[in-house]
């Protein structure tokens, strides 16, 4: 799963937006629109997916905003599968910035490969992503939600009652904010 993919891509594209709060949004000119995805930078002043342009800048005025170039987030991910293919034959895009790898029979330890997978990503591409590794695709996507930016996390079936059950059932990957508020009502 790639980190704030979308800005991720325009800072690999140009350098000098590292470290800033930048925003990808339509109609920056005219501050509206909504705001497609963000650079942590932002994410820490507030700024969210799908939040108004305008709302953005109240929270983050020096916020970069740059309109969505599609082609160049294609162009980007198809480099990212490449490199994934490098790897094994065994890959399941999930969407343009996340997919699915089985390893079951690679030669180097989910660990280890993880560890150079994100290096390759991040010194080739300039690209950072979080890994989740577990036993299925539901655990694994779980576990690369745990930790970003840059985070690799084993989620194992025997740590499940102490790592997983604990959280909030909206942590849950698929369950969003009128599921989870249905399932709270049961007590689940």
């Amino acid at each position: 799963d790639m980190n704030s993919f979308y800005a991720s891509v325009e800072i690999a594209h140009d350098p000098r937006l590292k470290g800033k709060p930048i925003a990808i949004a339509g109609n920056p000119e005219q501050r509206k629109g909504i705001i497609v995805t963000s650079s942590y930078e932002a994410r820490a002043k507030g700024v969210k997916t799908t939040m108004p342009l305008w709302e953005a800048k109240k929270l983050c005025p020096e916020l970069i905003v740059i309109r969505p170039n599609f082609t160049r987030y294609r162009e980007m991910s198809a480099k990212i599968f490449q490199l994934l293919a490098e790897m094994t034959p065994i890959i399941e895009p999930v969407s343009i910035d996340e997919g699915y790898m089985d390893v079951t029979d690679h030669a180097i330890h989910p660990l280890q490969l993880a560890e150079i997978i994100q290096q390759k990503l991040l010194q080739e591409l300039h690209i950072p992503c979080s890994i989740g590794i577990g036993p299925n695709k539901f655990l694994a996507k779980t576990a690369s939600d745990m930790k970003k930016p840059l985070g690799i996390t084993v989620l194992r079936i025997r740590e499940l009652e102490k790592v997983l059950w604990p959280l909030s059932i909206d942590e849950m990957y698929g369950v969003g904010a009128k599921t989870a508020e249905k399932l709270r009502t049961l007590d689940i």
